[in-house]
């Protein structure tokens, strides 16, 4: 059976949407004179919550608003996931900050498959054979990893954090954009106190053009976002699998090539394990999109293990 590819346009916005996560990195290294990963992390969720309850009010998604604000197990998931997303951001922009993108990018390569095994713990997903050497094999190339890096730490909080994010928000069953804009409206109060409370006790005030830049984190947020959930509607769920990793290769790029991170023997290999892995699941996950599909709706539940999505990324 040949998979519909769909059209085009829906691939560039795919396309987009995960080139422009991938080159973040440099947008947050321009706010170098905000020293504070937590100050930044407070506007980006104000600024985040405008743009988005324009955008949820365009495309017409208040009513999943109303229904989460009236179920309070939703709402407690809601509020787990901004949890999660936040610690998320602020680990990626002290990546960024402290010269550890080679690192943040090994965390959003190990993601996927982070979201595997808790597919299996949580929702009882099966795996085959090649899944689980691809999941031996990137947990090796880890091990290898951390032995050379002293912040691996980064690397594991981030694939675990939106791992654990992408569970949680699985059940809020919300879509990306109003998932999203229910979280940075939970979290919103939290980042306007301490936003207030840091302006209040700052030294030196930020200029005009840091200030813009800090309000752009916004709409920078919210356009990815916006394309990926446009492009996910058409793009077969393998191809856009496999398109994920265009974000992290070039966080790993701008942090080999531009910034000059340290890569020493055992760290490369490391990496070359989580390729490898991610290499062998991608093969799996194509051959198991060109099976017939079943005519009894029954069967079509027990095939094998979906490639996993990145709902919304950084």
């Amino acid at each position: 059976m040949q998979i519909r590819w769909g059209n085009s346009l829906y691939y560039l916005q795919a396309l987009a949407a995960f080139v422009l996560w991938g080159i973040f990195p440099l947008y947050w290294r321009l706010l170098k004179n905000v020293t504070d990963p937590v100050e930044i992390i407070g506007h980006r969720i104000v600024w985040s919550l405008l743009t988005l309850v324009l955008c949820i009010s365009l495309l017409s998604q208040w009513g999943e608003i109303r229904q989460t604000l009236t179920n309070k197990k939703r709402l407690a998931l809601a509020a787990l996931a901004a949890v999660l997303i936040s610690i998320n951001w602020l680990v990626f922009i002290w990546a960024v900050l402290n010269q550890a993108v080679v690192d943040s990018s090994l965390g959003y390569f190990m993601n996927p498959l982070f979201s595997v095994v808790l597919g299996v713990l949580f929702f009882h997903e099966k795996l085959n054979r090649p899944q689980w050497i691809a999941v031996g094999i990137a947990a090796l190339g880890l091990a290898l990893s951390s032995f050379s890096s002293q912040r691996i730490w980064v690397s594991i909080t981030l694939a675990s954090s939106f791992a654990l994010y992408g569970v949680v928000k699985k059940q809020t069953k919300l879509s990306a954009v109003a998932g999203l804009g229910m979280e940075t409206a939970i979290l919103a109060p939290l980042a306007l106190g301490y936003l207030i409370n840091a302006w209040l006790h700052q030294s030196q005030g930020y200029t005009l053009g840091t200030m813009g830049l800090l309000a752009l984190g916004g709409p920078i947020t919210a356009i990815p976002l916006l394309l990926f959930a446009s492009a996910s509607k058409r793009v077969p769920l393998v191809a856009m699998g496999m398109l994920q990793y265009i974000g992290p290769t070039i966080q790993f790029g701008i942090g080999a090539f531009l910034d000059g991170e340290p890569i020493d023997r055992r760290r490369l290999i490391g990496f070359g394990c989580v390729w490898l892995a991610l290499a062998i699941f991608s093969a799996t996950a194509w051959a198991i999109s060109q099976r017939p599909k079943p005519t009894n709706t029954r069967e079509s539940s027990g095939g094998g293990t979906q490639y996993p999505r990145q709902d919304s990324n950084l």
